[in-house]
């Protein structure tokens, strides 16, 4: 779990300041899903995929926050 911590934990503090998707030229029907995120002045993509090579775009819950 510590890379997913390593890998992740710097996105605290971002906020979601856009949403869009472009289509995956191999899979049409199953575009990827891009989350423009902003910290001052950074901004980054936050591109959901299926798996950590990029073989196509994901899916992402959203869900009640579990305490």
């Amino acid at each position: 779990m510590n890379a997913y911590k390593k890998l992740y934990e710097p996105l605290i503090g971002f906020r979601i300041v856009g949403f869009r998707t472009e289509e995956d030229e191999d899979d049409p029907s199953n575009p990827w899903i891009i989350f423009e995120v902003q910290r001052g002045d950074e901004k980054l993509d936050l591109v959901v995929s299926q798996d950590p090579e990029g073989n196509g775009g994901g899916f992402v819950f959203i869900e009640d926050h579990k305490k």
